[in-house]
């Protein structure tokens, strides 16, 4: 009997464990093993990731801090399983407790777990429907805080404002309210407006306890106030910050930036010599450059931002804050382009500038390639007029000073390499035998390899006597012509044959006759005018374009660039200045047909009433049936009146490539190619580009 009862007291509790049963006792039991087991774990386990979240977290303290940190991709690879495990336990309660209250819980950590792995998409889709299945107004506004969140990390406002007004709609806890604050207060922040995110944090800030979360808004506000030129406000917020319980580099930064805003460079100064600031050092010194950059000391700001990069995170801004000084105060281009390199490779993916230093860096690469052909054929000019004693001379003084400098390195790598003390065992006769560990034999070959080949660095091709001769490398920086230095007591005519190959060669690259002095007079005239175009268009930088370009025009009257070298001097000026008045009339008498005459004309008068479009359009079909019947002088008069009579027309493209055929039919090469080639430069989206490349490719190659 007792047993009989004992099998019905488990069969009733069998049945009440179901959780499809919606009695108390079922609902009770699923409810506990859901809330204490489950949900327990996986919210322990979301605690502990937030935790590393900010852990690892790196802020980047040179713009304004985020309210909302953006998650990190790499984050969310680097600890998957650990959220992995969070969806998994809170998904034990969505297939085993259906009936208990913790289901919405369970689809809320699901979301949040999907969230931290950047899968915004599935994210959004389970909170949405967490707002479906369940009216608890805890995981409702916990779910819809998310998801205002998500959408205004994809910068979808309209979507965030519709979740914003039902957020509004509910009756928020003082917690909740604060998560919903901070969310509004980012948004804001992301349509970078700063007024109403300034009022949200000084809402939200008293309300918070002490610690790190509030002295972080805390430095936010005063980053804000500090965008704004209110100097005041800032120093209260960042002194705020140095007296709370926040982290040493958080109180560290909130103490910089106290001292940039009272322009205290001493004090800066004398945190670097304290110890336990070693590892902000560079952060320092970009500081104090910001400092001397604002007081317009440019050379200081210098010389504290190539201090600061020598090492640290920032190095890659560091090295763009001195390209941009480089390039926009010191006006030092060829040093400009060399920082712009060094950022573009020490800058972080993820920083906001990588994309743009990127292309600065490609950019100033070209410039530099200009700048270095030009100077290379101006080096050879000089070095033409130069005599052959002078030459020589200049060539043994090279070779000196590079010796002196080889033995110098030479010299610190023995004293190196003495104070290093190797214990050996002492080699076996049998093991004499072997070259290295035969001490009289490795010390006399390697100097028998210094009287035969002097100082040589591990490198490739080491021993071609005329290796740094290379004519493609060409005097650009006379230290980098040779690598066979004559000892100190070589003189001119040294019996030493490797010497007198090496300056024979370096001889034969300077020009001597009169068609090698005109070749090289071409190629200085075509880089002269290819960076003066070149800094112009693609740098802005006028005042250097105008240099260049001016320097081209007198050197070399009567230049083939001499138009577009005019219509480039009068987009470098003023407008209705003297100046440009003056190249526009230079243009205009000399050069009565150029396109560059319509493109100034195009500039003056802007775009065309649809009468005058019209009037080109019947213009044009005249010139074209002139064309066709191959009347080629009268059609490219047609197209130059064109040009002339209706600047900027709708069709200026087909008018310009019309005129470049006439030539073609009438025979005049030369000034088939260079329309050719006005073409493709003026009008690059056009639909004739392609046929306007192939013709001129065409052409060339007939040529050759």
């Amino acid at each position: 009997m007792i047993r009989r009862y004992w099998l019905l007291g488990l069969l009733a509790l069998v049945s009440a464990c179901s959780q499809q049963s919606t009695k108390p006792a079922a609902v009770a039991f699923h409810n506990l093993n859901a809330k204490y087991n489950a949900i327990w774990q996986a919210d322990r386990l979301k605690k502990t990731i937030q935790k590393k979240f900010w852990e690892e977290h790196k802020e980047n303290y040179k713009s304004i801090l985020p309210i909302i940190p953006a998650i990190d991709s790499a984050f969310g690879q680097q600890h998957a399983s650990d959220i992995d495990l969070v969806i998994k336990k809170a998904s034990l309660v969505i297939d085993r407790h259906q009936n208990s209250h913790f289901v919405d819980d369970a689809y809320t950590l699901i979301g949040w777990g999907r969230y931290i792995k950047k899968d915004y998409k599935n994210a959004l889709e389970t909170f949405k429907f967490v707002n479906s299945i369940d009216n608890d107004p805890r995981s409702q506004s916990t779910s819809l805080i998310h998801l205002y969140q998500i959408y205004t990390q994809q910068h979808d406002f309209t979507s965030a404002e519709k979740v914003a007004e039902f957020i509004q709609s509910l009756d928020l806890s003082q917690s909740q309210k604060n998560n919903y604050l901070l969310a509004r207060a980012y948004y804001h922040q992301s349509k970078n407006e700063i007024i109403p995110t300034i009022a949200l944090l000084e809402e939200i800030i008293p309300s918070l306890s002490s610690g790190e979360e509030k002295a972080r808004l805390r430095f936010i506000l005063g980053q804000l106030f500090e965008s704004q030129g209110k100097s005041q406000l800032a120093l209260e917020n960042y002194a705020a910050v140095k007296k709370s319980k926040a982290s040493y580099d958080l109180q560290f930064h909130a103490t910089l930036a106290v001292h940039q805003l009272n322009n205290a460079p001493e004090e800066l100064e004398k945190m670097i010599r304290e110890p336990k600031n070693e590892d902000h050092v560079p952060a320092l010194y970009a500081a104090l450059g910001e400092i001397s950059f604002r007081n317009k000391d440019y050379d200081k700001a210098k010389v504290y931002w190539t201090q600061g990069g020598k090492s640290g995170s920032d190095r890659g801004e560091l090295y763009l804050q001195l390209g941009n000084l480089f390039a926009k105060q010191l006006k030092r281009f060829d040093e400009a382009a060399k920082y712009y390199d060094s950022a573009a490779t020490y800058l972080n993916p993820n920083h906001p500038a990588y994309t743009n230093t990127q292309k600065l860096k490609k950019t100033w690469s070209s410039y530099l390639q200009l700048s270095k052909a030009l100077s290379q054929e101006d080096s050879l000019l000089k070095l033409s007029n130069m005599s052959m004693i002078e030459l020589t001379d200049m060539y043994q003084k090279t070779q000196k000073k590079q010796q002196r400098k080889a033995d110098s390195l030479l010299s610190k790598t023995v004293q190196v390499q003495s104070n290093v003390v190797f214990t050996r065992r002492p080699p076996s006769p049998e093991q004499q035998s072997f070259y290295f560990n035969n001490d009289q034999a490795r010390i006399q070959g390697q100097q028998e390899f210094s009287n035969k080949w002097g100082v040589r660095t591990l490198e490739d091709f080491w021993n071609r006597k005329n290796k740094n001769n290379n004519l493609t490398n060409r005097i650009v920086d006379l230290t980098q012509n040779t690598t066979n230095a004559p000892s100190d007591n070589a003189k001119t005519n040294s019996n030493n044959p490797v010497e007198n190959d090496s300056l024979q060669i370096w001889l034969n690259s300077i020009p001597k006759s009169p068609a090698q002095i005109s070749q090289v007079k071409k190629r200085e005239e075509d880089a002269l005018f290819e960076l003066g175009k070149f800094v112009q268009l693609e740098l802005g930088e006028k005042e250097q374009a105008s240099s260049l370009l001016k320097k081209l025009l007198a050197n070399y009257p009567g230049t083939s660039h001499e138009a577009e070298a005019l219509y480039l001097l009068y987009l470098s000026r003023d407008k209705d200045s003297p100046d440009q008045k003056n190249y526009r009339n230079q243009l205009f008498d000399r050069f009565p047909t150029a396109y560059f005459k319509q493109l100034i004309l195009k500039i003056e008068h802007g775009s065309l009433t649809e009468s005058n479009e019209l009037a080109a359009q019947k213009a044009y079909e005249l010139a074209y049936e002139q064309f066709k019947t191959h009347n080629y002088n009268e059609a490219s008069r047609q197209c130059q009146q064109i040009l002339q009579q209706f600047p900027g027309s709708n069709l200026e493209d087909k008018v310009v490539f019309l005129k470049a055929l006439c030539y073609g039919g009438l025979k005049e090469f030369t000034s088939y190619q260079d329309n050719l080639k006005n073409f493709i430069q003026a009008f690059p989206k056009s639909p004739l580009t392609t046929e306007a490349e192939a013709l001129l490719k065409a052409y060339t190659k007939n040529k050759n």
